[in-house]
C-alpha cells in the first residue's frame, strides 16, 4: 500500500467518522457516561441530565473538514508535485481548522461552566445558611466578570460555599476531530516530500517504523472488537437515547473513550506521565538485555533469573557495604550488575564450552534463581543434618576446582579433554555427596534463618541502608516533602537540552563541512539556544507545575544511560562490530579472526548485567512498597523485555520509546478499569500479546517495507534473469549460437579459469 492509497483511505474513514461519530465531548461524568457534539451542530445526550451548550462556527468547522479531506482525496489523482502541495494546503486546513474550533468549544464550555457556578452562588445568596458569608458571596457575583472560575471557586469556598461537582466536566476531543487531525499530520507529513532532504528522512523512517506501527494498529483494532464485545455504552438513568443511529454514536464513543482514557492520563498528567516513565524503567533494561544477546546471535530468555540475582546482590551490597554514600551507592548499582552478568556468564560459557543451548540454560535458571530468592526470603528454612553436610561437600568441591584450575598442568589438562574432565568431577562431586549424606548418630534437624531476613514470616529482607538507596526525581527537583508540591520548571531549558542532544549526534549529516566534535558542539548549543528562545517565548521557560509522590527513582536516567552505553558500544567500537559480526554469520566472523566463544561469554554477561540492573529501580529505587528486597518482585519484567525489543528493532533508542509505550499501556490499564467497569487489566494484556504477535508476523507487510534489501537484491536478480532470457531469444532468432551451462568448455575457457582459481 503506497502512501496514495493510504492517505485516500484514511480521509474516506475520517468523513465516515465526521458524519457518524461524536467531534467533542462536552461533559464526561462517572462511569464513562458523556453528552457529545457531532458536526455541524448535531447533540446526543447519554447522561440525560446535561444541558446543551451554544457551538458557535461549526458549520464552519465542518465545512473547513471537508474541503480539507477533499483535498487530501483529490491530491492522489494529481501529478506529483501538484499532489504534495494539495495535500500540504488539505493537511493544513484540517489540523488549523479542527484546532480552531476546538478553542471555540473549550471557549464556550468553560463560559457555561462559569455561568453554572453563578447559578450556585445567585442560589446560595437568596437561600443563605448559616455558613455562607453572603457579603462576600455578593461582592463575589458583582466582581464576577474580572475573576475566572479557578478564584471563584477558591473566593466561593472561603464564604463558605463549597461547590463539589459543577455540569461540563471533562469536555475534550471527540472520534472524528481526533481522525480529522490525524489525517491533516499525515497529509503535511506526506505533503512534505516535495523538499528532497525531507523525502529521504521520511523514507529512512517508514522503513523503521513500518512495522512496529503497523503492528500496534492492528493490535488496537483486534483490541476494539473485544472492548466493544465486553463494554456496553454507559447511559445515565434519564437518558433518552433511541435509534440505529444513536446507538452507534455511543459504541463509537465508548471505543474511542476506552483509548483516550488509556493514553490520556499517562501522557496528560504529570503523576500519570510519572507512573508511565516508573513502569517503563524497568523494561528499558530488560528490553536492552534482550536486544543486546539479539545483536550477537543468542536468545536470553533468562532475564527474570538474571534480574532476582541482581536483586539479592545489590540487597547485600546495600545492607553490608559500610562507608559514605559516594562509595556505597556506586559499589551497590555494580553489584545488580554483577549479580546478573555472572548469571548470565553461565549459560555463555556453557554455550561457547559445551554448544549448549542457551535458551534450555536461562529457562532452566530462571527457575533455580526463584528457587533462590525464595529459600534465602523465608521463614525459619529447617534442613536435615545430612543435607547441610552435603551443602558443605559442594563448597568444599567447588574450592578445589578453583584451586586446581590455578595449576598450569590441570588446566591445560582439562582443555584438551573438557567432556573427561567434567565427567570425573561429577563422579568426585557425587561421591562426595553420597558420602556426606550417609546418616550418622545424634544428627538433629537445623533450622537456618537468614541474617538479611526481617524477623517474622513477611517475605522481605531489612531496609537497606540511606547511602544504597537511589533518590527519587522528585527530591532531585528540590522537592522533599510529602504530598502534592508546586515547583516551578524551565520546561524551556529541558527542550532545549534535548534538542542539544539531538543535534549534536545529528548535525554531522547536514553537509559536509559540519564534521568534527567542534563543529557538533556549535551546532548543539545554537539548536539549543534557539529552541530555548522559543520555548521563552511560547511561555515554558518557567511554569508552576503540581508534582505528586512517584516511586519514579534516579534509576530511569541509569536507564537512559545503559541505553547510551549499548548503542556506543554495538555500533561505536570494534568489539560491537565483533560482536554483531558473530551474530549475523558466526562462521564468516570466525574466518575473519573473531574469536566465537569469547564472544558468546561476553554478550551474556554484558546482558544478564544489564537485566540485573533492574534491581536499581526495584532495590535500590524503592520501586516497590520499601527500600528492601521482596518475594514480589515482578520478574515478568524480563519476559516483557522481549516484546520490547521486538518492538524496538533491537536499537537502544527504539527500546527506549518502546518500553515508554508499555509503561504508557501498564499504566492505562489501571485507568482503563477505574473508568469502565467492565473492562480489565487483562485488555492492555492481551494488546501487548497481540503486538508480539502481529511483529511476528512483520505486520502483514509486503517485503518491499519489511526487508527492502532482501527485496532490492530479489528484484535485480529477476531483472537480470529477464535480460539474459531476453538476449538468448535474441541470439537464437539471429541464428547465434547460445551458451548454456552444459555445452564443451574450449582449453582457453579451462585455462582461464584455472588461472582464476589460482
Amino acid at each position: 500500500m503506497n502512501e496514495r492509497v493510504a492517505l485516500i483511505v484514511l480521509a474516506l474513514v475520517t468523513a465516515l467518522a465526521v458524519v457518524f461519530a461524536p467531534w467533542a465531548a462536552i461533559n464526561r461524568e462517572t462511569g464513562a457516561r458523556s453528552a457529545v457534539v457531532l458536526l455541524p451542530e448535531r447533540y446526543v445526550d447519554f447522561t440525560g441530565r446535561t444541558q446543551p451548550v451554544e457551538l458557535p462556527q461549526q458549520g464552519a468547522v465542518f465545512v473547513l473538514t471537508l474541503m480539507g479531506l477533499a483535498a487530501v482525496v483529490a491530491g492522489g489523482a494529481l501529478p506529483v508535485k501538484a499532489r504534495r502541495l494539495a495535500w500540504l494546503a488539505g493537511g493544513l486546513v484540517l489540523v488549523v481548522g479542527t484546532a480552531w474550533g476546538m478553542q471555540r468549544l473549550t471557549a464556550s464550555v468553560d463560559a457555561a461552566r462559569f455561568d453554572a457556578f453563578l447559578s450556585e452562588v445567585r442560589g446560595a445568596i437568596e437561600r443563605p445558611r448559616s455558613a455562607y458569608d453572603v457579603d462576600k458571596l455578593e461582592a463575589l457575583l458583582a466582581a464576577s466578570g474580572e475573576r475566572d472560575l479557578t478564584a471563584g471557586l477558591a473566593e466561593a469556598d472561603a464564604a463558605g460555599l463549597v461547590i463539589r461537582r459543577l455540569p461540563y466536566t471533562n469536555a475534550g476531543v471527540g472520534f472524528s476531530a481526533f481522525l480529522a487531525v490525524v489525517t491533516g499530520a499525515f497529509a503535511l507529513f506526506f505533503g512534505a516530500r516535495i523538499f528532497k532532504g525531507f523525502s529521504q528522512v521520511l523514507d529512512r523512517l517508514l522503513r523503521a517504523a513500518a512495522v512496529p506501527a503497523t503492528a500496534i494498529l492492528l493490535a488496537l483494532l483486534a483490541a476494539a472488537v473485544v472492548i466493544l464485545a465486553l463494554q456496553a455504552t454507559p447511559v445515565g438513568a434519564g437518558a433518552q437515547v433511541g435509534g440505529a443511529f444513536d446507538a452507534l454514536v455511543g459504541r463509537l464513543d465508548t471505543l474511542w473513550y476506552a483509548y483516550y482514557s488509556m493514553f490520556h492520563d499517562s501522557l496528560g498528567t504529570v503523576n500519570g506521565f510519572a507512573e508511565s516513565l516508573k513502569f517503563a524503567t524497568p523494561l528499558i533494561f530488560t528490553g536492552l538485555a534482550v536486544a543486546f544477546g539479539f545483536q550477537a546471535g543468542l536468545f536470553n530468555i533468562g532475564a527474570p533469573g538474571q534480574m532476582v540475582m541482581g536483586a539479592i546482590f545489590a540487597m547485600l551490597a546495600g545492607i553490608y557495604m559500610p562507608g559514605p554514600r559516594l562509595v556505597v551507592l556506586p559499589v551497590a548499582v555494580l553489584s545488580a550488575a554483577l549479580g546478573g552478568g555472572l548469571w548470565g556468564a553461565l549459560p555463555g560459557w556453557l554455550k561457547a564450552r559445551f554448544g549448549a543451548n542457551e535458551v534450555i540454560n536461562t529457562i532452566l535458571l530462571n527457575f533455580v534463581a526463584a528457587s533462590v530468592l525464595l529459600f534465602i526470603l523465608s521463614a525459619g528454612n529447617v534442613f536435615a543434618a545430612a543435607a547441610v553436610r552435603i551443602f558443605v561437600a559442594i563448597g568444599v568441591f567447588l574450592v578445589l576446582v578453583i584451586a586446581a584450575l590455578l595449576v598450569p598442568a590441570v588446566r591445560r589438562a582439562s582443555k584438551r579433554a573438557p567432556r573427561a574432565a567434567f565427567a570425573v568431577g561429577a563422579v568426585v562431586l557425587l561421591a562426595g555427596c553420597v558420602v556426606a549424606g550417609l546418616p550418622r548418630a545424634g544428627d538433629q534437624p537445623i533450622t537456618v534463618n537468614m541474617p538479611f531476613k526481617v524477623p517474622g514470616n513477611e517475605p522481605k529482607s531489612r531496609p537497606l541502608n540511606a547511602g544504597a538507596r537511589l533518590p527519587q526525581l522528585p527530591a532531585v527537583l528540590g522537592v522533599s516533602r510529602g504530598g502534592v508540591n508546586v515547583v516551578r520548571i524551565d520546561y524551556a531549558a529541558v527542550l532545549a537540552l534535548l534538542g542539544a542532544v539531538v543535534a549534536a549526534f545529528r548535525v554531522g549529516r547536514l553537509g559536509r563541512r559540519l564534521k568534527g566534535w567542534t563543529a557538533r558542539l556549535v551546532g548543539a548549543l545554537l539548536v539549543g539556544g534557539a529552541l530555548y528562545g522559543l520555548g521563552a517565548l511560547v511561555g515554558i521557560a518557567g511554569v508552576n507545575t503540581a508534582i505528586p509522590p512517584t516511586k519514579l527513582n534516579l534509576s530511569f536516567l541509569i536507564a537512559l544511560l545503559m541505553a547510551v552505553f549499548v548503542h556506543v558500544f554495538l555500533f561505536k567500537t570494534r568489539w560491537g562490530y565483533e560482536l554483531r559480526a558473530v551474530g549475523l554469520s558466526p562462521r564468516a566472523a570466525e574466518y575473519g579472526g573473531a574469536r566465537i566463544g569469547r564472544n558468546t561469554i561476553m554478550a551474556m554477561a554484558i546482558s544478564g548485567a544489564l537485566a540485573g540492573l533492574t534491581a536499581t529501580h526495584y532495590v535500590l529505587g524503592g520501586a516497590l512498597e520499601d527500600y528492601a528486597l521482596r518475594q514480589s518482585i515482578p520478574t515478568s519484567d524480563g519476559f516483557d523485555g522481549i516484546a520490547v525489543a521486538l518492538l524496538g528493532a533491537n536499537q537502544p533508542a527504539f527500546i527506549v520509546a518502546s518500553a515508554f509505550l508499555f509503561g504508557i499501556l501498564k499504566y492505562g490499564g489501571s485507568v482503563l478499569n477505574i473508568t469502565f467497569p467492565d473492562l480489565t487489566r487483562d485488555v492492555v494484556s492481551m494488546i501487548l500479546a497481540l503486538v508480539v504477535l502481529f511483529i511476528a508476523a512483520k505486520g502483514f507487510l509486503p517485503e518491499r517495507l519489511t526487508n527492502p534489501l532482501k527485496w532490492g537484491a530479489r528484484q535485480e536478480a529477476a531483472e537480470a534473469a529477464a535480460g539474459a532470457g531476453t538476449a538468448a531469444a535474441n541470439g537464437v532468432a539471429a541464428g547465434a549460437p547460445v551458451a548454456t551451462g552444459t555445452e564443451p568448455r574450449t582449453s582457453t575457457a579451462r585455462h582461464r579459469d584455472h588461472e582464476g582459481e589460482g
